[in-house]
């Protein structure tokens, strides 16, 4: 590129030079044009002048010959009217020279007076004489200025001339060393080229788009295939490519294994044919990983579709189980009670006391069937879901336990709580298990209770802050599971289930729970997405 810049210079500035020789050659021909026309005015005046003289001279010889003779054919010869042409015609000759002209005028008063043969007349042969040599002045000043001129412009010419076979000996020279240099860098670069295509870590090989025959291929890619150099040469591209494999990107080694390669391959010209420079990547590896991921993944969606349709089916069971048991312990409980009340009193001591813990373990067991219940319902459907406003849900809640809280002397502070796509019954009874437990496990002191909401990144953060007995760290995972309780019921009523109910929900709401405790309270956290 930068050789044909040179030339290219070269050319423009060699066209410049000879439009100026050009341009000065006919300058030179317009001013020597011009003095040409110069010449034939000159010309023309001393034509004139020379015609008028030999016509004076000759009417004054014809006069002095008729005073000699008085013979009157000498003055058989008009030579006035002649005159006078000529001289009109050199007076319209002579309208642009001032310097011939002020001799023209006084020749045209001689004739305009009519004295030709007076002593007036003797003047006109000095007259035209005088003419006569203003213009061989002005003819040898032309033919000296043309002299310098064309002796300039030959010059000029010459230094020109010579500037361009100058000018093509430099471009010459200078194109025959850019010549050798770029041959130079050609070769190195074609040193370079080969020396990294054969010593490349990569697998390379060029073959022939028409035969599909190898024609060079790097060590990489004899020691991938197994093939030596002039037995890749011997093959074309289908010997290593199976045609069932072609959509695959498949290869065969020498050995007959397969191997998935990646190929990137990019046109180019060998000897004046068109080829193909092609890049292998052995990516036998990194299918099989992904062949095996792919298969995880498949393994893992089995499991979860059918973890999905157990968790159901538990959950139906869950429910059907316990909204049939709740038909036989509602007739043992009522029976009990009506023995209860009939017959207490009646027996002895223990009867009695055999009858209240029939009565009080019939009353738990319809508890836990009623949480059971409760819990099944949780994870069924979404159809209820809509915006729901948590500030009033939990002003809802508060009322709920408005007879508690008076009696208990609890403080409960209720901060701006966000509107969250949620299940609002279901919310409600997050809310209400979570401040039911609050209050339970107050401890000595008038519970003291904050519910507040904060916005994080992508999902509302709530939490239940209380000043109760707290939990011990390594209980935080075991309260959500159900039925799991860490205190006895003598001490705490409850079926163990609440918690889970609450766990159960947040996660229906895409969210999760949980608790952070120092023993002197405990908070609970849980998360509900701020998008549906």
């Amino acid at each position: 590129m930068a050789i044909g810049k040179q030339v290219n210079n070269g050319i423009v500035i060699a066209v410049a030079i000879v439009l100026v020789i050009v341009g000065l050659s006919i300058w030179q021909y317009w001013r020597i044009r011009g003095s040409g026309t110069v010449v034939r005015h000159a010309d023309s005046v001393l034509y004139r002048t020379s015609d008028m003289s030999t016509t004076f001279m000759q009417q004054e010889l014809d006069f002095k010959n008729f005073q000699l003779t008085h013979d009157s054919s000498f003055l058989a010869h008009d030579t006035i009217l002649p005159l006078l042409k000529k001289m009109g015609e050199l007076i319209a000759l002579t309208v642009n020279d001032p310097e011939v002209r002020s001799r023209v005028d006084t020749l045209a008063a001689i004739f305009g007076m009519g004295e030709e043969f007076s002593e007036s007349a003797q003047r006109i042969p000095v007259l035209l004489s005088g003419i006569e040599a203003d213009e061989h002045r002005e003819l040898d000043q032309r033919r000296a200025a043309n002299l310098i001129r064309a002796s300039e412009l030959q010059w000029t010419l010459w230094a020109l001339s010579a500037a361009v076979v100058a000018l093509a000996v430099l471009v010459f020279r200078k194109f025959r060393v850019d010549l050798w240099e770029a041959r130079v860098a050609r070769d190195q670069s074609e040193d370079k080229y080969r020396m990294l295509f054969f010593k490349s870590p990569i697998p390379k090989w060029i073959y022939d788009e028409d035969s599909l025959r190898f024609l060079e291929v790097n060590e990489a890619a004899v020691r991938m295939y197994g093939y030596s150099e002039e037995e890749f040469r011997q093959l074309t591209l289908a010997d290593i490519r199976p045609e069932e494999d072609v959509e695959l990107l498949r290869h065969t080694r020498k050995n007959g294994e397969l191997i998935d390669v990646e190929v990137m391959a990019h046109p180019v010209e060998v000897d004046g044919h068109r080829a193909r420079l092609v890049t292998i990547v052995d990516i036998t590896e990194r299918r099989r990983h992904e062949r095996q991921a792919e298969k995880l993944n498949a393994d893992l969606a089995n499991r979860a579709a059918e973890l999905a349709t157990s968790n159901a089916e538990l959950e139906r069971f869950a429910y059907i189980a316990s909204h049939d048991l709740q038909e036989p312990l509602r007739m043992v409980s009522s029976f009990l009670q009506l023995l209860q009340k009939k017959y207490g009193g009646q027996l002895d001591e223990r009867a009695d006391q055999y009858i209240h813990y029939a009565v009080d373990g019939a009353e738990r067991m319809k508890a836990l069937i009623m949480d059971l219940l409760e819990y099944s319902r949780v994870g069924m459907g979404r159809e209820a879901f809509d915006w729901v406003n948590c500030g009033e849900v939990m002003k809802i809640v508060a009322e709920i336990f408005r007879e508690q809280i008076v009696a208990s002397g609890a403080q409960i502070e209720i901060g701006t709580l966000p509107r969250v796509w949620g299940d609002k019954a279901q919310l409600t009874q997050l809310l209400q298990n979570l401040l039911s437990n609050a209050l339970k496990y107050a401890g000595g002191e008038p519970p003291v209770i904050r519910i507040s909401g904060v916005e994080r990144v992508g999902y509302w953060e709530f939490s239940v802050v209380d000043n109760g007995i707290g939990i011990d760290p390594q209980f935080f995972d075991k309260i959500f599971i159900i039925f799991q309780r860490l205190h006895n019921k003598s001490d705490y009523s409850g079926t163990g289930i609440g918690l889970a109910i609450c766990k159960k929900i947040v996660e229906r709401h895409g969210g999760r729970i949980w608790v952070e405790s120092g023993g002197g309270g405990s908070t609970f956290f849980f998360t509900i997405n701020n998008k549906p």
